[in-house]
């Protein structure tokens, strides 16, 4: 193990910090898993989720980002050169030399 933790977000909350949480440990976007709570909740069995989760799940370090998943942090500007080549409006090659230049500036 990493030392990687599922926990509820102190950073990233807007109730209990259950999605930010989730979002940090899986490496996703929290808004998305914010949104499938929300429509799980319109069907029924979403807001008994959350409750569960937000009972079950320990409480993070105030004030310190747990160590995300690889994927979880994405240069802004990685993520839109990404939007662009899925539009067709950059080639792979291009994409590839942002990718470069991003890492070696990190």
């Amino acid at each position: 193990m990493d030392g990687h933790r599922l926990t509820r977000s102190e950073t990233d909350k807007r109730i209990a910090g259950v999605c930010g949480g989730l979002g940090e440990y899986f490496g996703i976007d929290p808004i998305l898993i914010r949104v499938a709570f929300v429509l799980l909740a319109l069907m029924g069995p979403g807001l008994i989720a959350y409750i569960v989760l937000w009972i079950v799940m320990p409480k993070g370090q105030p004030g310190v980002a747990p160590a995300a998943h690889p994927r979880a942090r994405v240069s802004p500007a990685l993520h839109i050169a990404e939007e662009r080549f899925a539009r067709g409006e950059i080639s792979a090659e291009e994409l590839a030399q942002i990718r470069t230049d991003l890492t070696r500036s990190a």
